[in-house]
């Protein structure tokens, strides 16, 4: 190759695949740059943040510390359990979360009294013990913010210890865990002491106790208060009547949660009408942990019911129209209990059974269902005036080959409440069902009247008929 070529070759560049190859490689690497910068970025982001969250723990507890040793304020003025954001910032308003160049932080505080060696013990004021003399004061703060995420909180304490004879010997002390449903400590709820023209109040830590220290003995009563909670009884308040004495730790406890709700729609078989009777029957929830017969009954009207103020029992509730203990899902095997959740509202379906009577065109019928232990009077259902049949195949023939009542809307105004109601329970989930029982009568007198009632026993004229899932009732009088 002469020289003119060599110095030819040198200045054609690079070719296509060589850039191709050259870009390539530089992605590869600005790409693992940029994730180390990034990185590097969110830890100095979150360093920034977790110093900030130190200085206001910190803060916060040289408040408390503060407030305790103080000539004019002293450990009365410690407010005692949970707070948040009691201490805001210049220009920050108490109780909202505190902002630090952009960043707004929840600081949360507990300060409780506590017997000698709880804190080294892990030991609750609520919790039994041999001591009922208080005297540290426990301090704990809770700091957090949206980019933590579920990564624990930092958290920083103290324990102040008052000079002997802050305190007289001949106060109480009155120390009461909150139970939920299922037996777990219920935090954050607010509790109030009262006694005659003496109050105190604490809101519930994460062990779900709270104490209120230094009381004069006497009867105080108790009572546990949130928006939307309820005890077992369906009640906003919980109670406790506490006996305090002089030099007494009193500890109890009461079930208190955030209530459930169900909303229950009527759903009858297709083609049968439900008297208004019907939709003005109580709604009966069904637990054997209800007292005392474990049924309760309530009012109301029309074919969709909300169902409110409930105790939200792990098993849920059996769900039925009437009160009388015969519609009991439990008992005719209609399906599961409603499962209910607290907190929140479930949606579940009470279907009825069909009958189809046969008597005199232009009668007037009525069903009665016999007073029980639930249904303390008897039920009468004014049930309406039977119709000429039309000529067209007999709707018995339908009953007869149906394997079980279909789920349908109620007539009406109640039929678009019940196309968007869950089919919780439905008869269709029952086993399939015996073939329709009719009741021995003269042949068929040409009037017919198709309705729904109920489930259970039932007497519509001079016949008695059980109403359950299944195929409806053909009954001939």
């Amino acid at each position: 190759m002469t020289d003119v070529e060599q110095a030819s070759s040198r200045d054609a560049g690079m070719t296509l695949i060589e850039v191709i190859v050259a870009l390539g490689l530089f992605a590869v690497m600005s790409t693992a740059v940029l994730s180390v910068l990034t990185s590097a970025i969110h830890a100095t982001t979150d360093d920034k943040s977790r110093i900030e969250a130190v200085n206001l723990a910190s803060r916060e507890l040289e408040i408390v510390r503060d407030t305790f040793s103080s000539v004019t304020r002293g450990p009365d003025k410690v407010v005692q359990n949970v707070v948040v954001n009691a201490n805001p910032l210049p220009g920050g308003t108490a109780g909202q979360p505190i902002v630090v160049d952009g960043v707004p932080y929840t600081v949360t505080r507990t300060a409780r009294w506590e017997q000698i060696g709880a804190a080294d013990a892990q030991l609750s004021p609520c919790d039994q013990g041999s001591s009922s003399e208080l005297v540290v004061l426990h301090v704990s703060v809770d700091v957090t913010w949206p980019a933590l995420g579920s990564r624990p909180p930092v958290t920083m304490d103290t324990i102040m210890t008052p000079p002997k004879g802050t305190y007289s010997t001949l106060d109480g002390h009155l120390g009461l865990r909150v139970l939920d449903s299922e037996g777990h400590p219920r935090p954050n709820v607010t509790v109030t002491a009262v006694n005659g023209g003496l109050s105190a109040m604490g809101v519930t830590a994460a062990d779900g106790c709270v104490l209120l220290a230094h009381l004069p003995a006497g009867d105080w009563t108790l009572t546990a208060s949130n928006p939307n909670f309820v005890n077992r009884a369906g009640d906003p308040t919980a109670s406790i009547v506490a006996h305090l004495q002089a030099g007494q730790l009193w500890r109890g406890s009461i079930e208190y949660d955030a209530a459930a709700a169900i909303t229950a729609t009527i759903g009858a078989p297709s083609g049968f009408d439900v008297p208004a009777d019907v939709t003005a029957l109580p709604m009966t929830l069904g637990n054997s942990a209800l007292q005392p017969i474990g049924v309760k009954t309530v009012p109301g009207t029309g074919s969709t019911r909300l169902i409110e103020h409930l105790w939200p029992y792990p098993d849920g509730y059996g769900v039925w129209l009437g009160g009388c203990e015969d519609g009991n899902p439990s008992v005719t095997g209609d399906g599961l209990p409603v499962a209910v959740t607290r907190g929140t509202t479930t949606v579940a379906s009470v279907q009825l059974g069909g009958v189809e009577i046969h008597t005199a065109p232009g009668t007037q019928l009525t069903a009665v269902h016999a007073a029980d232990r639930s249904c303390t009077a008897p039920l009468t259902i004014q049930l309406g005036t039977a119709q000429a049949a039309a000529p067209d195949p007999s709707p018995s023939a339908t009953a007869e080959t149906t394997t079980g009542a279909t789920d349908g809307p109620v007539p009406g105004p109640s039929a678009a409440a019940t196309d968007t109601a869950s089919p919780t329970a439905s008869p269709t989930d029952s086993p399939t069902a015996s073939p329709t029982e009719v009741a021995s009568g003269p042949a068929d007198p040409g009037g017919v009247l198709r309705v729904a009632l109920p489930y259970g026993t039932w007497t519509i004229g001079d016949a008695t008929v059980r109403i359950g899932p299944g195929n409806p009732m053909v009954l001939l009088l």
